[in-house]
């Protein structure tokens, strides 16, 4: 089964029609990522807490991991952060390394979070890791870029065989002319769950993407 995840790096205040558009594909959205401020921000937000549960999907909270250079206690912090403001069901780990010499940095940090926290929890390593890392999460972000690298990917057998659903694809700087492509690039790499958007620049998913009605129909089964 197929399905999107919407990194919402979008705050309701300014994207109100965003919000709107995303909570109107109920079942074919996995998950929401909520991302204020690369993380919980500062203070709790009625306004993004009400646009968010009104999508009715799960939503996973953003927590930055800056490769394994950030410190333990200030990732700890985020998701203790998360867990008291927002109705999160699990968390998306973001910038999360490949190599295994950091493997151990990850088993610690995930041991900690899985001891005082509950749900799903999401490595976005933007490519293809070490296999071990898959031991540590529930699912694998395994590509984040355009659209002209996501068709020059290669995947390793141990990708092909993992189920689908643990597999998850982000596609930015996509056109509308392009969707298919990219989708169908998507499931020939075991990818079960995407987003392809053809917005671009610093912050790709600041807003869902003109064509989501399409990708819902052409993907969502």
């Amino acid at each position: 089964m197929t399905a999107l995840v919407v990194p919402a790096y979008f705050h309701p205040a300014v994207a109100a029609d965003d919000w709107k558009a995303l909570a109107a594909h109920g079942s074919a959205v996995r998950a929401v990522i909520l991302n204020s401020y690369n993380g919980p921000g500062p203070a709790f937000e009625r306004e993004l807490t009400a646009a968010a549960v009104a999508t009715g999907r799960p939503l996973l909270g953003y927590v930055d991991t800056d490769y394994g250079r950030r410190d333990p206690d200030e990732v700890l912090a985020d998701v203790d952060r998360w867990h008291d403001w927002y109705p999160v069901t699990g968390l998306f780990l973001d910038r999360v390394a490949t190599g295994s010499d950091l493997l151990v940095w990850y088993e610690v940090v995930v041991e900690e979070i899985r001891r005082r926290t509950f749900g799903t929890m999401v490595f976005n390593h933007g490519a293809n890791p070490d296999p071990r890392y898959a031991e540590l999460a529930d699912a694998l972000v395994t590509f984040e870029g355009p659209y002209a690298w996501h068709q020059e990917i290669e995947v390793p057998a141990w990708i092909r065989s993992m189920p689908a659903e643990r597999i998850w694809h982000l596609v930015y700087d996509t056109p509308s002319t392009l969707l298919p492509t990219s989708l169908a690039r998507a499931a020939e790499a075991n990818a079960g769950v995407v987003y392809v958007t053809e917005r671009a620049g610093a912050n790709p998913w600041d807003g869902v993407p003109g064509y989501l009605d399409l990708e819902v129909e052409a993907w969502c089964r």
